[in-house]
Protein backbone atom coordinates (compact mmCIF):
# COMPACT_ATOMS: atom_id res chain seq x y z
CA UNK A 1 0.00 0.00 0.00
CA UNK A 2 1.32 3.43 -0.96
CA UNK A 3 1.42 6.10 1.76
CA UNK A 4 0.88 9.72 0.67
CA UNK A 5 1.17 12.83 2.82
CA UNK A 6 -0.66 15.85 1.41
CA UNK A 7 0.11 19.39 2.54
CA UNK A 8 -3.26 21.17 2.67
CA UNK A 9 -4.55 24.61 3.69
CA UNK A 10 -8.00 24.76 2.11
CA UNK A 11 -6.93 27.03 -0.74
CA UNK A 12 -7.84 26.31 -4.36
CA UNK A 13 -4.21 25.42 -5.08
CA UNK A 14 -4.07 22.78 -2.36
CA UNK A 15 -7.53 21.55 -3.38
CA UNK A 16 -6.22 20.82 -6.89
CA UNK A 17 -3.36 18.86 -5.33
CA UNK A 18 -5.97 17.03 -3.25
CA UNK A 19 -7.86 16.11 -6.44
CA UNK A 20 -4.64 14.74 -7.97
CA UNK A 21 -4.10 12.55 -4.92
CA UNK A 22 -7.72 11.35 -5.06
CA UNK A 23 -7.39 10.51 -8.76
CA UNK A 24 -4.24 8.54 -8.01
CA UNK A 25 -5.82 6.72 -5.06
CA UNK A 26 -8.80 5.64 -7.17
CA UNK A 27 -6.61 3.22 -9.14
CA UNK A 28 -4.28 1.82 -6.47
CA UNK A 29 -4.24 0.88 -2.79
CA UNK A 30 -3.39 4.06 -0.94
CA UNK A 31 -3.16 5.45 2.56
CA UNK A 32 -3.59 9.23 2.58
CA UNK A 33 -2.72 11.59 5.42
CA UNK A 34 -3.98 15.15 4.89
CA UNK A 35 -1.89 17.55 6.93
CA UNK A 36 -2.60 21.17 7.81
CA UNK A 37 0.25 23.07 9.49
CA UNK A 38 0.13 26.33 11.41
CA UNK A 39 -2.20 28.30 13.62
CA UNK A 40 -3.65 27.13 16.90
CA UNK A 41 -4.56 23.49 17.27
CA UNK A 42 -8.34 23.20 17.20
CA UNK A 43 -9.89 20.95 19.78
CA UNK A 44 -13.13 20.11 18.01
CA UNK A 45 -13.21 16.57 16.60
CA UNK A 46 -9.67 15.88 17.85
CA UNK A 47 -8.21 18.92 16.19
CA UNK A 48 -9.75 18.44 12.73
CA UNK A 49 -11.61 21.47 11.44
CA UNK A 50 -14.38 21.61 8.88
CA UNK A 51 -11.89 22.16 6.03
CA UNK A 52 -10.08 18.92 6.75
CA UNK A 53 -13.32 16.99 7.15
CA UNK A 54 -14.49 18.31 3.79
CA UNK A 55 -11.11 17.38 2.26
CA UNK A 56 -11.56 13.79 3.47
CA UNK A 57 -15.05 13.67 1.94
CA UNK A 58 -13.75 15.03 -1.35
CA UNK A 59 -11.17 12.26 -1.58
CA UNK A 60 -13.63 9.53 -0.57
CA UNK A 61 -16.00 10.62 -3.35
CA UNK A 62 -13.32 9.67 -5.90
CA UNK A 63 -11.46 6.95 -4.01
CA UNK A 64 -13.90 5.20 -1.65
CA UNK A 65 -11.47 2.39 -0.85
CA UNK A 66 -8.61 4.65 0.22
CA UNK A 67 -7.50 4.74 3.86
CA UNK A 68 -7.80 8.45 4.72
CA UNK A 69 -6.92 10.46 7.80
CA UNK A 70 -6.37 14.16 8.47
CA UNK A 71 -4.69 16.22 11.17
CA UNK A 72 -3.84 19.79 12.04
CA UNK A 73 -0.45 20.43 13.62
CA UNK A 74 1.30 23.47 14.97
CA UNK A 75 4.83 24.06 13.77
CA UNK A 76 7.10 25.96 11.45
CA UNK A 77 6.90 25.39 7.71
CA UNK A 78 8.30 23.56 5.90
CA UNK A 79 10.02 21.66 8.72
CA UNK A 80 6.80 20.44 10.32
CA UNK A 81 5.44 19.05 7.06
CA UNK A 82 8.76 17.41 6.15
CA UNK A 83 8.85 15.73 9.53
CA UNK A 84 5.32 14.38 9.07
CA UNK A 85 6.29 13.01 5.65
CA UNK A 86 9.26 11.00 6.89
CA UNK A 87 8.67 7.35 6.04
CA UNK A 88 5.93 8.12 3.50
CA UNK A 89 6.20 7.06 -0.12
CA UNK A 90 5.20 10.47 -1.48
CA UNK A 91 4.70 14.03 -0.25
CA UNK A 92 2.29 16.14 -2.34
CA UNK A 93 1.97 19.93 -2.42
CA UNK A 94 0.25 22.40 -4.72
CA UNK A 95 1.86 25.29 -6.56
CA UNK A 96 0.89 28.32 -8.64
CA UNK A 97 2.17 27.56 -12.13
CA UNK A 98 4.11 30.52 -13.50
CA UNK A 99 4.80 31.83 -10.00
CA UNK A 100 6.91 29.22 -8.17
CA UNK A 101 7.56 31.58 -5.24
CA UNK A 102 3.82 31.72 -4.59
CA UNK A 103 2.16 28.67 -3.17
CA UNK A 104 -0.51 27.14 -1.10
CA UNK A 105 0.11 26.50 2.59
CA UNK A 106 0.28 30.12 3.72
CA UNK A 107 2.91 31.48 1.38
CA UNK A 108 5.84 29.11 1.87
CA UNK A 109 7.56 27.84 -1.24
CA UNK A 110 6.94 24.33 -2.60
CA UNK A 111 10.44 24.53 -4.06
CA UNK A 112 11.85 24.62 -0.54
CA UNK A 113 9.98 21.45 0.31
CA UNK A 114 11.26 19.67 -2.80
CA UNK A 115 14.82 20.78 -2.20
CA UNK A 116 14.93 19.62 1.41
CA UNK A 117 12.74 16.53 1.47
CA UNK A 118 14.15 13.03 1.82
CA UNK A 119 10.78 11.78 0.54
CA UNK A 120 9.82 12.10 -3.14
CA UNK A 121 7.77 15.29 -3.59
CA UNK A 122 5.04 15.76 -6.20
CA UNK A 123 4.34 19.41 -7.00
CA UNK A 124 0.91 19.79 -8.61
CA UNK A 125 0.23 22.98 -10.65
CA UNK A 126 -3.00 24.77 -9.81
CA UNK A 127 -4.26 24.45 -13.40
CA UNK A 128 -3.77 20.67 -13.50
CA UNK A 129 -6.46 18.68 -15.29
CA UNK A 130 -6.90 14.92 -15.03
CA UNK A 131 -5.34 13.12 -17.98
CA UNK A 132 -3.64 9.88 -18.93
CA UNK A 133 -0.32 9.78 -20.70
CA UNK A 134 3.26 8.64 -20.55
CA UNK A 135 5.65 9.26 -17.68
CA UNK A 136 8.71 11.39 -18.47
CA UNK A 137 11.95 11.28 -16.48
CA UNK A 138 15.09 13.38 -16.78
CA UNK A 139 18.33 11.39 -16.89
CA UNK A 140 21.42 13.07 -15.46
CA UNK A 141 25.04 12.25 -16.30
CA UNK A 142 25.77 11.04 -12.77
CA UNK A 143 24.08 8.70 -10.29
CA UNK A 144 21.60 11.31 -9.02
CA UNK A 145 18.90 10.17 -11.46
CA UNK A 146 19.02 6.43 -10.67
CA UNK A 147 16.28 6.62 -8.03
CA UNK A 148 14.26 8.95 -10.28
CA UNK A 149 14.44 6.41 -13.12
CA UNK A 150 13.32 3.64 -10.76
CA UNK A 151 10.45 5.79 -9.48
CA UNK A 152 9.34 6.79 -12.97
CA UNK A 153 9.50 3.20 -14.22
CA UNK A 154 7.25 2.05 -11.38
CA UNK A 155 4.82 4.88 -12.09
CA UNK A 156 4.64 3.98 -15.77
CA UNK A 157 4.23 0.28 -15.04
CA UNK A 158 1.45 0.80 -12.49
CA UNK A 159 -0.43 3.22 -14.75
CA UNK A 160 0.08 1.08 -17.86
CA UNK A 161 1.72 3.97 -19.71
CA UNK A 162 5.01 4.21 -21.67
CA UNK A 163 8.13 5.68 -20.10
CA UNK A 164 10.11 8.44 -21.82
CA UNK A 165 13.71 9.05 -20.75
CA UNK A 166 15.18 12.45 -21.61
CA UNK A 167 18.89 13.23 -21.50
CA UNK A 168 20.48 16.49 -22.62
CA UNK A 169 24.11 17.36 -23.19
CA UNK A 170 26.48 20.07 -24.39
CA UNK A 171 29.85 19.81 -26.07
CA UNK A 172 32.67 19.84 -23.51
CA UNK A 173 35.00 22.82 -23.51
CA UNK A 174 38.38 22.35 -25.24
CA UNK A 175 41.18 21.03 -23.04
CA UNK A 176 44.51 22.83 -23.06
CA UNK A 177 47.65 20.70 -23.37
CA UNK A 178 50.72 22.87 -23.56
CA UNK A 179 49.82 25.61 -26.02
CA UNK A 180 47.44 23.42 -28.03
CA UNK A 181 43.68 23.28 -27.53
CA UNK A 182 42.41 19.71 -27.77
CA UNK A 183 38.90 19.60 -29.20
CA UNK A 184 36.54 16.80 -28.26
CA UNK A 185 35.04 14.80 -31.09
CA UNK A 186 31.28 15.52 -31.46
CA UNK A 187 30.73 11.91 -32.52
CA UNK A 188 32.56 10.53 -29.48
CA UNK A 189 30.82 12.99 -27.16
CA UNK A 190 27.39 12.04 -28.45
CA UNK A 191 28.21 8.33 -28.21
CA UNK A 192 29.15 8.76 -24.57
CA UNK A 193 25.90 10.58 -23.83
CA UNK A 194 23.92 7.94 -25.71
CA UNK A 195 25.45 5.28 -23.45
CA UNK A 196 24.21 7.14 -20.37
CA UNK A 197 20.70 7.07 -21.81
CA UNK A 198 20.93 3.40 -22.83
CA UNK A 199 22.15 2.42 -19.35
CA UNK A 200 19.19 4.23 -17.76
CA UNK A 201 16.78 2.49 -20.14
CA UNK A 202 18.34 -0.89 -19.32
CA UNK A 203 17.92 -0.16 -15.61
CA UNK A 204 14.22 0.61 -16.10
CA UNK A 205 13.67 -2.39 -18.37
CA UNK A 206 15.31 -4.81 -15.94
CA UNK A 207 12.74 -4.05 -13.28
CA UNK A 208 9.84 -3.89 -15.73
CA UNK A 209 10.46 -6.14 -18.76
CA UNK A 210 7.13 -5.31 -20.43
CA UNK A 211 7.51 -1.54 -20.12
CA UNK A 212 7.52 0.43 -23.38
CA UNK A 213 10.46 2.83 -23.23
CA UNK A 214 11.29 5.79 -25.45
CA UNK A 215 14.72 7.47 -25.36
CA UNK A 216 15.25 11.14 -26.21
CA UNK A 217 18.79 12.53 -26.51
CA UNK A 218 19.08 16.26 -27.19
CA UNK A 219 21.94 18.71 -27.37
CA UNK A 220 19.94 21.54 -25.82
CA UNK A 221 18.80 23.32 -22.68
CA UNK A 222 17.67 20.73 -20.09
CA UNK A 223 14.53 22.56 -18.94
CA UNK A 224 13.38 23.21 -22.50
CA UNK A 225 13.93 19.58 -23.51
CA UNK A 226 12.04 18.27 -20.49
CA UNK A 227 9.11 20.60 -21.05
CA UNK A 228 8.88 19.66 -24.73
CA UNK A 229 8.80 16.00 -23.76
CA UNK A 230 5.89 16.53 -21.37
CA UNK A 231 3.42 17.33 -24.14
CA UNK A 232 0.81 14.60 -23.84
CA UNK A 233 2.41 13.24 -20.65
CA UNK A 234 0.83 12.82 -17.22
CA UNK A 235 3.87 13.08 -14.92
CA UNK A 236 7.41 14.47 -15.05
CA UNK A 237 10.05 13.01 -12.73
CA UNK A 238 13.39 14.65 -11.86
CA UNK A 239 16.17 13.37 -9.63
CA UNK A 240 18.28 15.32 -7.18
CA UNK A 241 21.20 14.78 -4.84
CA UNK A 242 20.47 18.14 -3.15
CA UNK A 243 23.69 19.51 -4.64
CA UNK A 244 23.15 20.07 -8.37
CA UNK A 245 19.64 20.45 -9.75
CA UNK A 246 18.35 21.39 -6.32
CA UNK A 247 20.81 23.33 -4.23
CA UNK A 248 20.48 24.23 -0.58
CA UNK A 249 16.97 25.30 0.32
CA UNK A 250 15.89 26.61 -3.09
CA UNK A 251 15.62 25.00 -6.49
CA UNK A 252 18.34 25.58 -9.03
CA UNK A 253 17.54 27.32 -12.29
CA UNK A 254 16.54 24.14 -14.14
CA UNK A 255 14.10 23.07 -11.45
CA UNK A 256 12.63 26.56 -11.13
CA UNK A 257 12.09 26.81 -14.88
CA UNK A 258 10.40 23.41 -15.01
CA UNK A 259 8.13 24.01 -12.01
CA UNK A 260 7.19 27.46 -13.26
CA UNK A 261 6.13 26.19 -16.68
CA UNK A 262 5.08 22.55 -16.36
CA UNK A 263 1.39 21.94 -16.94
CA UNK A 264 1.62 18.50 -15.36
CA UNK A 265 2.70 17.40 -11.87
CA UNK A 266 6.46 17.28 -11.32
CA UNK A 267 7.87 14.71 -8.93
CA UNK A 268 11.31 15.42 -7.44
CA UNK A 269 13.02 12.23 -6.24
CA UNK A 270 16.03 12.44 -3.91
CA UNK A 271 19.04 10.26 -4.67
CA UNK A 272 20.25 7.53 -2.34
CA UNK A 273 22.86 9.80 -0.74
CA UNK A 274 20.09 12.28 0.17
CA UNK A 275 17.90 9.71 1.89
Amino acid sequence: METIVLGFDGSETSSVALDWVAERAASRQTRIEIIMIGGTLLQDDFGRDAGLIEAERRVRDRAPDADIDSHRFTGKMPDALLERARGADLLVVGSHRGHPIWSALSGWMPTRVASRSHTPVAVVPDDWEATTGRVVVGVDDDDSSAEAVDFAAREAAVSGQPLTLVHTWTMPLPRMEGSVALLASPIEARAGQRKILRDAAARAQTGHPDLVIEQILEQSNPASALLRATRGASLLVMGTHHRGLLQGTLLGSIGQDVLAQSRIPVCVVPGAESS
